[in-house]
């Protein structure tokens, strides 16, 4: 969300007028603050083994390139990689900076095996409409 601004209009100079108008847009902004800063919780079985480099198809949305995701292998944190290789990370992100996305891919130096669970944790509410 863009930071927006509420004008709250001064009497005489000295005491602020709260009006209708200026109370329901600050509850507005609010509330759109408070969704955004909520967290979500997922849990993902991996159910067959994923070859290094696969896709996986989350349980849940996300906004790619936000910040907004964390990944946990057997409640270990993984890293995001900036490349497919796994130079300094994991998993990438799949879909263009700031699309709504349910995927990752692992790097090409590692897999998941049966029995594997990622948690993710997802600030924001997010789904692909």
């Amino acid at each position: 969300m863009e930071d927006e601004e509420v004008y709250i209009e001064f009497k005489n100079g000295q005491e602020p007028c709260l009006n209708d108008t200026n109370l329901n847009q600050m509850q507005k902004l609010i509330k759109a603050d408070v969704k955004e800063k909520q967290s979500f919780k997922y849990a993902l079985e991996i159910t067959a083994d994923k070859t290094a480099g696969q896709e996986i198809t989350l349980p849940c949305y996300y906004k790619v390139g936000e910040e907004v995701l964390d990944v946990y292998l057997n409640g270990e944190r993984l890293l995001k990689s900036s490349d497919d290789a796994g130079t300094d990370g994991h998993y990438r992100e799949i879909g263009d900076t700031g699309s709504i996305s349910n995927k990752i891919k692992t790097t090409s130096d590692w897999n998941l095996e049966e029995g594997d669970v990622l948690d993710l944790v997802v600030r924001g509410e997010y789904n692909a409409t």
